[in-house]
């Protein structure tokens, strides 16, 4: 235990070391003079009109990864009238042959894509970290659109905020216009400026990222401000949504259900938000993989309810919404309001339970921030839980951030936890992270996820990445991850809980193929786990025809272990794929699980789908008994832009056997 809080400490006073490496001068943010149109552009992707004649421009684009600009140049317009903001992307490429645009549904992934995208703070609030939450709009050559909401939001397009976009490839490159409905935003009170940053992505194996107004080392999170803006005043509008639900077949959950959603934005930068009798019945749980594991896994939540703003509230060790299965109905309430985020929820479920949570984060300088937060969940053995926190990022040399936590939770017990992050921002540079943590065995939040507590932990990891700019090989990467954990006390207290140590190497081909292995140690008493680990991905710069392999091998809780999962995807025309997952066991029991999943577009907007579940699963903490599954169903799904969104299943997406049910739902946004 010595030995290893030696090491962790010993890394952060490295990362306070080399923090005294030079950056570039910080500069002021850049400004943006507005510029106001009273005949709008026609958003087409011409970028003919005679707005764009009179708009600001923006040029300069650097690279994200070196300190130089990009090659390939990119040009901003940007001009606004009383409702709209517009942007026009002039991308220049020496080789349009090799522009990429393979996504054609809105909201799907853009990652092999050419693609550029404009993120906006409606607060106009300088950024200490990148991440921090913004609203991002995304486009790629043909004029697909993707975006992303501030702590997360619901699918349906209105109900999200709708925006126009459009796309044209050129002799000389590609180029895309956007109109952003200041409507859609959380404004504050009076808008007069906006936090504006502009990105290009080209995808690999050429692989650049180029983006105005960051530079290596310079503008870490920085935005561009836009302004002054010389708008009315704007109302946001209350917004509804009736789901109808039906139905039939076998089961208890057979009938109709109707719920109603509405929202509204609060001038500030607030959003509240009502639910009343929602639906989740046809909502695809995540399949959970049939690996072998100590404790329980903590698994995502797709619902809309919770999904929707989830970015504000508190982490899943004290909020894990998976454990409210029902609701009756809700309330919410979050967004950032000048310098502090806040996220609240109120959830009541059948039986007269109930849930409420709060998390608030002030920002007390540029580089800090303290949270506040609570979460409670009536009619369970656990306790409320209240988190203080705090958290400071710092710039490091042009190349690290500096990321320092501290957390104290009660919950029963006391949990606490130190850490230290020093991510590297380009190629070529180490980056490591450690924490020490203490969770004492009375620690029982009656909201979160924490399958085990009594123990000390400490850990840290190092991690190498580098990226080659010719030749054959694209990038190589290296990971070392080292932790244990003592119990804290009673009978067993000083003694070990486990001891992890993890190496993985990979290296990726200009031709997408990618290479990866692993040595991975367990010791948890009495057992001491050694397993080998390869995978490959080939293909991985075509989403639609890509596929990969894994397989695992050696000795887990003294038994012989082999695993493997194969993942293939097919593409048969650009409106029909089908993906295939599989995986197979041979541990306690010899068990495998089969997913193949299929997509027909008919339209743009409208799609066929299918789902076959089948196997032989190991049954959650009993890993010698295995449960069969065995499940299809088949289902219809309607996205529109505007209008009903209709979902019809036949059978059910989350049940072990196929079950003949029909389940319609129908969404209208008012």
């Amino acid at each position: 235990m010595k030995r290893a809080m030696f090491l962790l400490w010993f890394f952060v006073a490295t990362a306070f070391a080399v923090a005294d490496e030079k950056p570039h001068p910080p500069l002021e943010r850049p400004k943006i003079h507005a510029v106001k149109v009273n005949e709008p552009p026609n958003i087409d992707g011409l970028l003919d009109d005679p707005a764009w004649q009179k708009a600001a421009k923006v040029t300069g684009f650097w690279r994200m990864d070196f300190d130089e600009l990009a090659s390939e140049q990119t040009e901003v317009l940007i001009c606004h009238d009383n409702e709209h903001l517009y942007v026009a992307f002039l991308c220049h490429d020496s080789q349009p042959q090799l522009i990429r645009a393979q996504q054609r549904k809105r909201g799907g992934a853009f990652g092999n894509d050419d693609w550029v995208s404009l993120g906006i703070d409606p607060l106009n609030r300088p950024r200490f970290t990148p991440d921090q939450p913004i609203y991002i709009f995304y486009v790629n050559p043909i004029g697909t659109q993707d975006e992303i909401v501030p702590g997360g939001a619901a699918a349906k397009i209105e109900w999200r905020g709708d925006w126009k976009a459009a796309a044209k490839i050129t002799e000389k490159g590609w180029q895309a216009e956007m109109a952003i409905p200041f409507r859609i935003l959380r404004l504050p009170t009076k808008l007069t400026h906006l936090g504006l940053f502009f990105a290009r992505s080209i995808p690999s194996p050429r692989a650049v990222s180029s983006s105005y107004p960051y530079r290596r080392g310079q503008a870490i999170g920085n935005m561009a401000e836009y302004g002054p803006l010389d708008i009315p005043s704007i109302r946001p509008p209350i917004i509804t949504m009736a789901s109808t639900s039906l139905v039939l077949g076998k089961g208890s959950d057979r009938g109709i259900r109707i719920g109603w959603d509405a929202k509204q934005h609060i001038l500030g930068g607030l959003q509240w938000q009502l639910t009343i009798n929602p639906d989740f019945r046809n909502i695809e749980d995540v399949i959970e993989t049939i690996d072998f594991t100590y404790v329980p896994r903590r698994l995502p939540d797709r619902r809309p309810f919770f999904s929707e703003g989830q970015g504000y509230f508190p982490s899943s060790d004290i909020f894990y919404s998976r454990f409210i299965e029902e609701v009756v109905g809700g309330l919410k309430l979050f967004g950032k309001t000048g310098r502090t985020e806040v996220g609240t929820l109120f959830a009541l479920e059948p039986r007269q339970r109930f849930s409420i949570l709060a998390r608030i984060n002030h920002e007390l300088s540029k580089r800090s921030l303290a949270e506040v937060s609570y979460a409670h969940r009536t009619k369970t053995n656990g306790s409320p839980a209240l988190r203080l926190g705090w958290f400071a990022t710092y710039p490091s040399g042009r190349d690290h951030l500096l990321n320092l936590t501290a957390q104290w939770t009660k919950s029963g017990g006391n949990n606490w936890l130190l850490s230290v992050n020093y991510p590297a921002q380009t190629p070529g540079h180490w980056a490591f992270w450690g924490w020490i943590e203490q969770v004492s065995d009375r620690f029982q939040p009656s909201l979160g996820f924490a399958p085990e507590v009594n123990y000390r932990s400490v850990g840290f990891g190092l991690n190498y990445y580098q990226f080659y700019r010719q030749g054959n090989l694209l990038d190589a990467s290296g990971t070392f991850y080292y932790s244990q954990r003592h119990f804290l006390s009673g009978q067993q207290g000083g003694q070990l809980l486990d001891r992890t140590a993890n190496l993985f190497l990979g290296i990726t081909s200009r031709k997408g193929f990618r290479l990866d292995i692993g040595v991975l140690r367990y010791h948890r008493p009495p057992f001491r786990d050694q397993t080998f680990w390869v995978g490959a991905i080939w293909k991985m710069f075509d989403q639609y025809r890509s596929g990969w392999v894994s397989y695992q091998w050696g000795r887990r809780a003294n038994q012989r272990y082999r695993f493997l999962r194969l993942s293939q995807s097919f593409r048969f025309s650009h409106t029909f794929s089908i993906n295939l997952n599989w995986e197979q066991i041979e541990h306690f029991a010899n068990a495998y699980q089969l997913i193949l999943s299929g997509v027909y577009d008919i339209s743009d907007e409208r799609s066929l789908l299918f789902r076959w579940v089948k196997g032989s699963v190991p049954k959650p903490g009993e890993p010698k008994t295995l449960l069969p599954i065995d499940n299809f169903y088949l289902g219809f799904r309607q996205f529109s832009r505007k209008g009903l969104d209709i979902y019809l299943l036949l059978g059910d997406p989350n049940a072990r056997h196929t079950q003949f049910k029909l389940m319609l739902k129908v969404l209208r946004v008012f």
